[in-house]
């Protein structure tokens, strides 16, 4: 299949995620995600942690406020549903990064006179749906296999934990031979 432009691929493999993890959402929302994984394709990253630029939010004017709880919230979403498996070698968590998200994007989502009502409820929709959404980036992550090698061992011990159907299609792509279940006879 021959894809025309990135926006297009990302809105395929999206989609297909959004179906394989059973999460339906608003076409706005939908958009939002779409462009954000075109920007990640070449946004260079910031070092700052997040923290700091949600607490430089609160004393921002008005503008930058929405620029800066726009970055944490599309880094804590893309981080941990692209990157999760990195987090588990650090003292930073992924419940740590959904909280950060969930909340910049809820504080964005309260924004009535900066943002258009579409984005507003996109963004109240990322807030509430994080977790869900991480796990269709984790789907969409294993369908283009953008997977290190130092990953594997912690995705094959996670997916020995949780069982997870993405997880174990993410290794089966790496090219990891997976073991049939055992049946008694």
């Amino acid at each position: 299949m021959e894809i025309a432009s990135v926006e297009l691929y990302f809105h395929d493999v999206l989609t297909s995620a959004l179906r394989t993890e059973n999460v339906k959402v608003k076409d706005a929302t939908e958009y939002y995600l779409v462009h954000l994984l075109c920007n990640y394709t070449s946004a260079q990253l910031d070092p700052e942690p997040l923290v700091l630029k949600l607490a430089q939010a609160v004393e921002a004017a008005p503008l930058d406020r929405v620029r800066l709880l726009q970055q944490v919230g599309d880094t804590a979403l893309t981080t941990s549903g692209l990157f999760g498996e990195s987090l588990s070698r650090r003292t930073i968590s992924v419940d740590y990064y959904v909280k950060l998200g969930r909340s910049a994007y809820s504080q964005l989502a309260n924004t009535p006179r900066l943002l258009s009502t579409l984005l507003r409820e996109a963004c109240s929709e990322l807030a509430e749906r994080f977790p869900s959404l991480v796990d269709v980036l984790l789907c969409l992550r294993s369908s283009i296999n953008l997977c290190v090698p130092s990953d594997l061992v912690q995705i094959y011990e996670r997916w020995q934990t949780t069982g997870s159907s993405a997880l174990e299609q993410r290794l089966r792509t790496s090219g990891v031979l997976i073991p049939r279940p055992r049946t008694n006879q």
